[in-house]
């Protein structure tokens, strides 16, 4: 695929994904969706790629909806769902990202409604100093969407999800932090920096048995069956053993030296 409304490149293990529409703040609309999922699928591919950095170029990582586009569509009669992602991107983008390589997006300025609901599902969210979060859906006469009113909750409370979804304001790095929504806050020009550095680290793992453990996670988090759970870790143990990947740690570990996964 030719990339028209992102950016690519890989920087070591880790692959970078740039929202490229800086003229409008980079705002989400369902051909830069699939040039994204294409990337991503193509890093995943990648045995070189460890990890995945999502960031925008511009003034914003991306300020949510192109209205503009929008409102041709809400007069042309054609706006069903259009408030969020496309149809099969919304259905299947969270199960897309839990099977990904791990995911991380580096935010600076304005990530608004879909530019924020879309990096739910994502393992790492670093923030830069201007960044600001905006669950704004409610002052545009919308309701959250990608899967975002069972994610949201999890990661910061239902309480915060409450207050940040029915007042719409803006949410600053800082309290992002603080409510767990983000793992780290950077200045703005560390920030790509920053969370490559992350992937890089990532990297020292195998690709395999992270994409397994990002799976158990979300299987299990709400799981109240225990044995459930165990059976689950079973299978996934017994499966682990027999991989390459263990026996390079084995060996790495009897020979004192770093494992190679990689």
């Amino acid at each position: 695929m030719t990339y028209e409304l992102i950016e690519v490149e890989q920087r070591g293990a880790v692959g970078i994904i740039r929202k490229n529409r800086p003229e409008k703040l980079n705002a989400w609309s369902r051909a830069m969706a699939a040039e994204e999922q294409d990337a991503v699928t193509s890093f995943n591919n990648n045995p070189e790629v460890a990890a995945i950095v999502f960031a925008g170029n511009g003034r914003a990582y991306c300020a949510g909806l192109d209205l503009q586009q929008q409102q041709a569509d809400v007069e042309s009669g054609d706006a069903s769902r259009r408030a969020g992602a496309a149809d099969e991107h919304d259905e299947t983008w969270t199960d897309f990202c839990t099977s990904s390589k791990p995911l991380i997006a580096a935010v600076h300025g304005y990530a608004v409604g879909v530019g924020v609901t879309t990096i739910l599902p994502f393992d790492f969210r670093i923030a830069g100093e201007s960044a600001q979060f905006g669950f704004r859906f409610v002052k545009m006469g919308l309701l959250p969407e990608a899967a975002s009113t069972t994610l949201l909750p999890r990661l910061v409370g239902a309480g915060r999800a409450l207050d940040w979804c029915l007042t719409g304001r803006f949410v600053g790095p800082q309290e992002a932090l603080e409510a767990g929504l983000v793992r780290d806050v950077a200045p703005d020009d560390e920030l790509i920096d920053r969370a490559v550095a992350l992937g890089e680290e990532l990297a020292q793992n195998p690709d395999s048995i992270m994409r397994r453990v990002k799976s158990l996670l979300l299987q299990n988090q709400l799981e109240t069956n225990i044995g459930l759970v165990q059976q689950r870790e079973g299978e996934a143990l017994e499966w682990a053993m027999q991989t390459p990947e263990h026996a390079e740690a084995i060996a790495a570990f009897l020979e004192k030296r770093p494992a190679k996964f990689r």
